[in-house]
């Protein structure tokens, strides 16, 4: 990169990539300093996205906040909160920067009354990976489309009685799981239309369809189509590419890792609960957020940064380099890219699960299971969700008491934190 010269904006940028995905951010950030001389981008690795999170807040009395954060999907009620943000759609208006080049999912996601507050950057959907040698060997036939939960099992019944592996399925008993499935199968998390109208009071994901959803993750272990493997992502990866699992639960995030495993990887959507059609995903990865340090130079430079990590160059390399999803809709008939799907569609299919998606019900109103949650604890609720799993594994409650009993945590959460904004 060009030296800075004296006078050069320096930037500091938190994010939340580790390994090869962190890698590949700093690539960006290289090309974004090598490609002009007033602004050096300096970026710093926080740890996970929970982590990235809590030293943001920290650093609000300690001091030392950076000047672009990258902070996860779930952070968005808080981060708007916090008063601290100059919100992207403020900036958009002042320089004439369209936000209809989002994909609308996007775009909506990150959006209050107002416009996008954050400019998204690597957005990603959960997907179903499979062993496509394992299905061939037992004669089943791959899985199409989103199955009902029952289909599931009927397909894993196949799968077990052919001994292909010693499960059928593998996940990690974290909360987006839960999440996704239910937003699948058309439930809502919180009141409030997921607090996409309100702020939330109580949490909904105890109710029928909640239970239902729980009910078949917790199963999969009890009945033993999955191991019992905690509050894990590695793990659940391992036991796939190890074989010991035909099938898989994990993000797009990490299509470019799993396709390069010893044995052939297929992808589909994630399944839906009996009780329901498929509606679809929830948008899931995180965005870049502008903190505001006070100074107009600063913010602005800040603003420059995040439109190249967003413009659609960053964005193919970044999606092909890891399987995130390129977030702009300008670059779906892009020609580089359709050549790249074509020769490897396991990265087009979280595309085609986001934009298959129904956003809006039959009578005209918005899905708001499948917009998201919104609410400013629901990082704490999502860790609430996952000591669940083991109320039912461990513990022997069935699906309906601890949802129950994790409802009363997750309102209490929410009583608290709506109590600064009475």
């Amino acid at each position: 990169a060009a030296a800075p010269s004296g006078d050069a904006i320096t930037l500091e940028f938190w994010h939340a990539m580790g390994g090869n995905l962190g890698e590949v951010v700093q690539e960006l950030v290289d090309r974004f300093n090598a490609s002009q001389d007033g602004i050096v981008v300096n970026a710093t690795y926080q740890g996970s996205y929970d982590d990235t999170y809590n030293a943001l807040l920290a650093s609000f009395e300690s001091g030392g906040t950076p000047n672009i954060v990258q902070n996860f999907d779930l952070a968005s009620q808080t981060m708007i909160d916090t008063g601290k943000l100059v919100p992207a759609w403020q900036l958009m208006e002042a320089d004439g920067y369209d936000p209809s080049v989002f994909i609308p999912a996007v775009r909506d996601y990150y959006s209050d009354e107002n416009g996008m507050v954050a400019l998204a950057f690597n957005s990603s959907t959960p997907l179903l990976y499979y062993n496509a040698d394992m299905f061939e060997a037992a004669g089943v036939a791959a899985p199409e489309g989103s199955l009902s939960f029952s289909d599931f099992l009927a397909l894993c019944d196949q799968l077990k009685a052919a001994e292909v592996a010693p499960y059928c399925f593998t996940f990690g008993q974290v909360g987006w799981e839960f999440e996704q499935y239910l937003a699948n199968s058309g439930g809502l998390y919180f009141n409030e239309n997921n607090g996409r109208t309100a702020r939330p009071t109580e949490v909904l994901f105890n109710n029928d369809k909640g239970v239902e959803v729980f009910d078949f993750l917790t199963k999969l272990v009890i009945d033993g189509y999955a191991p019992n493997l905690n509050n894990t992502w590695t793990e659940t990866d391992s036991t796939f590419l190890t074989q010991q699992a035909a099938i898989q639960f994990d993000s797009t995030s990490d299509v470019s890792l799993i396709q390069n495993a010893e044995f052939n990887v297929g992808t589909a959507f994630i399944p839906h609960a009996d009780s329901s059609e498929r509606n679809g995903v929830v948008l899931g990865g995180a965005a870049l957020w502008l903190i505001d340090s006070g100074d107009a130079a600063l913010n602005d430079a800040a603003w420059e940064f995040m439109k190249f990590m967003a413009a659609p160059e960053q964005q193919k390399t970044w999606h092909m380099s890891t399987g995130y999803f390129p977030v702009r809709s300008d670059l779906m008939e892009d020609p580089e890219l359709q050549q790249f799907w074509a020769e490897n569609p396991n990265f087009a299919t979280a595309i085609e699960q986001l934009t298959t998606t129904n956003t809006t019900l039959a009578d005209g109103t918005p899905n708001y299971a499948v917009l998201g949650g919104r609410a400013g604890p629901f990082p704490a609720i999502r860790r609430i969700i996952v000591e669940t799993y083991s109320r039912v594994l461990n513990d022997g409650l069935s699906a309906q008491d601890a949802l129950n009993e994790a409802a009363e945590k997750a309102n209490a959460e929410l009583e608290n934190y709506n109590a600064f904004f009475q």
